[in-house]
């Protein structure tokens, strides 16, 4: 009775690709980063480089990938994934930076606290000498 034109389109995305290639090296970037909360705050160059190294791969993943997709004027879902995994390894570096300002405020109050003990034990026996 009617005459149409009947078309179907099947549009088949394999997200494998981009999970190898993306969300996979991102999330293992993020959990390495992790590592540094449980290397030593005293051991400098462990972390440093670990924290280098995170940052520095994921800015690479993030280059990566906006070169290989097509240009476009709105933010896509792997952008933010991607930014949003940054976001974790460069706190995981400000975390060790803070940590470690803190411990050096921390040291240097006990070495005072240690001095003055130290001072008033000598002025201390030095009272008690005269005494007697």
């Amino acid at each position: 009775w009617y005459n149409r034109l009947y078309i179907n389109f099947t549009l088949r995305r394999y997200i494998f690709f981009f999970l190898l290639q993306t969300y996979f090296p991102a999330t293992l970037m993020v959990m390495l980063s992790w590592v540094s909360f449980w290397i030593d705050r005293r051991a400098v160059p462990a972390r440093v480089s670990l924290g280098i190294t995170t940052v520095l791969t994921m800015s690479t993943i993030i280059t990566g990938v906006n070169a290989s997709m097509p240009r476009v004027s709105y933010i896509k879902a792997v952008d933010i994934y991607l930014w949003v995994s940054f976001v974790f390894v460069f706190l995981s570096v400000l975390e060790y930076a803070v940590v470690n300002y803190l411990s050096t405020v921390q040291d240097r109050r006990e070495r005072k606290m240690r001095m003055r003990a130290r001072s008033q034990v000598g002025f201390r026996s030095t009272l008690f000498e005269k005494d007697f």
